[in-house]
């Protein structure tokens, strides 16, 4: 059978059960409660009768049944009560209704106690012939009881008034019967439209399915809801940003790392973002894709980010561009020499033996300065090659470039790599020599200081400098206003820097000056 059948008739069931629990409560109540109130009610008539005056005196003194029946009448006939009995000591009847078998004996039965015991009660007699409440109260004259009054009333004609009511109250549960079967197929309807008309077995089936591919996806999955608490991940999301299962309910944000930062980050702004690099530690480096989750009314639900390890790609994409930034240098270098050798040619043709001795000295002088601080201001190799290659590319597009002799690096902070400072270094200075070559007298001033503490990257060209309006959206991915698409080196930059608990400043000052400082040891952790 069909869950939403299964439904149905399980409601429905129990809404049957719970409606016809209610009916036969509340039935027994209100017939419990009308047979006490017209008990209540003989009883206050029984005592009013049995306390008149004339009552008392006719049985103590005399046999006149007509005065006792003719009172007992007047009462009867204002009231609803079907039957009121006066007797004696002995069971006479002084009064009955409509004067019948007066002077006989009372022979109903139930009259020993107040005849007896003086007592006064309540009884409730049913049987195949009579149904109805008797109040017994005894009767005194003088302190002395002289007989008792029975006030009786047929139980049948209480129920007659009352037959409206419990219609409506029958009515009542029959649609509210009907409501909770109408109720309860509207619900079945709406699971089953919630559950895409899936059975158990298949919601089983699929939730399986679903953990298998989770599990043997190459690619990491975590996912998070509207508040920020993970909801699910896979083994590789696990081993990758070191989860445990506890985790699943926490917030997002106790994981204190990068990468789920950027996530609550795609939650706030309701923006999804796709192929971004993060660096979770040296090493370390992925792609992510963080894509808003949302319900059949589009509302955002959550995030759900997926993510692969690059790390292997990008030490393989570092050695590939190592090896094409040294080709690159290498036909620089050989363009300029070539040019040298050019204009050393034609000045010694021309048989201007002084001048060409004075530019090779020119040339030689600028070659050393270069050379002696890359050899002995710059202790690492990587860095040194990287700037010696961009003074060429600058020296080929006739810009001129300055490295700083005062400038010293020795040690590199622990948390980024040499290639991640060639990169920023190569990125700034690259930028620099695309402005500069639209202009004449382009410099570029190079500037790289370390110590115990810091490094300080400074880079300053003389360009046109950057646009106060967009000055705010450099670091931004994609953001550019060159053709094509670019737009991503100073977001990598800034991204780096920040990383490793740095801090970068852009200064306009006769052109822009790119000033970065990056501290030997980084306070946070993102491990």
């Amino acid at each position: 059978m069909k869950l939403q059948y299964k439904l149905t008739i399980f409601i429905s069931i129990i809404i049957f059960m719970i409606i016809g629990g209610i009916g036969i409560v509340t039935y027994y109540q209100v017939q419990n409660s009308v047979e006490t109130q017209m008990g209540n009610n003989a009883m206050d008539l029984a005592v009013t009768i049995a306390s008149i005056d004339i009552i008392e005196k006719t049985l103590a003194t005399s046999k006149d049944y007509d005065t006792v029946q003719k009172t007992i009448e007047s009462f009867r006939e204002k009231t609803r009560f079907q039957y009121i009995i006066v007797m004696d000591m002995k069971g006479i009847k002084y009064s009955y209704p409509n004067g019948n078998s007066l002077g006989r004996k009372y022979a109903d039965g139930g009259e020993e106690q107040v005849l007896k015991k003086g007592e006064s009660y309540v009884a409730r007699d049913r049987n195949v012939l009579i149904s109805a409440t008797r109040a017994f109260v005894p009767i005194y004259y003088k302190g002395e009881q002289v007989g008792a009054v029975l006030v009786g009333l047929l139980t049948d004609t209480v129920y007659a008034e009352l037959d409206f009511h419990l219609l409506c109250l029958k009515i009542a549960l029959v649609v509210g019967l009907l409501m909770g079967i109408v109720g309860a197929v509207f619900l079945s309807n709406t699971i089953k439209k919630s559950i895409f008309g899936l059975e158990p077995k298949e919601i089983a089936l699929l939730l399986g399915q679903r953990d298998l591919i989770l599990q043997n996806l190459k690619n990491g999955i975590i996912a998070i809801d509207s508040d920020g608490k993970i909801i699910l991940f896979n083994k590789i999301a696990k081993e990758i940003l070191k989860l445990e299962d506890e985790n699943i309910g926490k917030s997002v944000a106790t994981l204190n790392l990068n990468y789920t930062d950027e996530m609550m980050e795609v939650l706030r702004n309701k923006e999804a973002v796709y192929n971004q690099e993060i660096k979770m530690r040296p090493g370390k480096t992925l792609m992510c894709s963080h894509t808003l989750l949302k319900n059949h009314k589009e509302e955002i639900i959550g995030v759900v980010s997926s993510f692969q390890d690059l790390t292997e790609v990008v030490n393989m994409a570092e050695e590939l561009t190592g090896i094409k930034k040294m080709t690159s240098a290498l036909r620089a270098q050989n363009h300029e020499f070539m040019n040298k050798l050019h204009t050393i040619s034609g000045l010694i043709q021309l048989e201007e033996y002084n001048e060409a001795i004075e530019y090779i000295s020119h040339i030689s002088k600028l070659r050393g300065e270069v050379s002696e601080i890359l050899s002995k201001r710059i202790k690492n190799t990587h860095i040194a090659g990287l700037l010696l290659a961009k003074y060429n590319k600058a020296t080929e597009a006739k810009i001129s470039v300055e490295i700083d002799a005062n400038s010293y690096l020795d040690d590199i902070p622990k948390n980024i790599t040499v290639d991640e400072i060639c990169s920023v270094i190569g990125n700034l200075i690259e930028n620099s020599i695309e402005e500069l070559v639209k202009f004449e007298n382009g410099k570029i001033s190079i500037r790289l200081i370390s110590n115990s503490e810091s490094l300080r990257i400074r880079i300053q060209d003389n360009g046109p400098g950057i646009s106060e309006n967009i000055i705010d959206k450099v670091f931004e991915r994609g953001f550019t206003t060159k053709p094509g698409n670019r737009g991503f080196g100073l977001s990598i930059i800034k991204q780096i820097v920040d990383y490793a608990g740095g801090d970068i400043n852009v200064l306009q000052d006769n052109g822009t000056i790119w000033d970065i400082f990056i501290p030997m040891k980084r306070s946070r952790s993102y491990d």
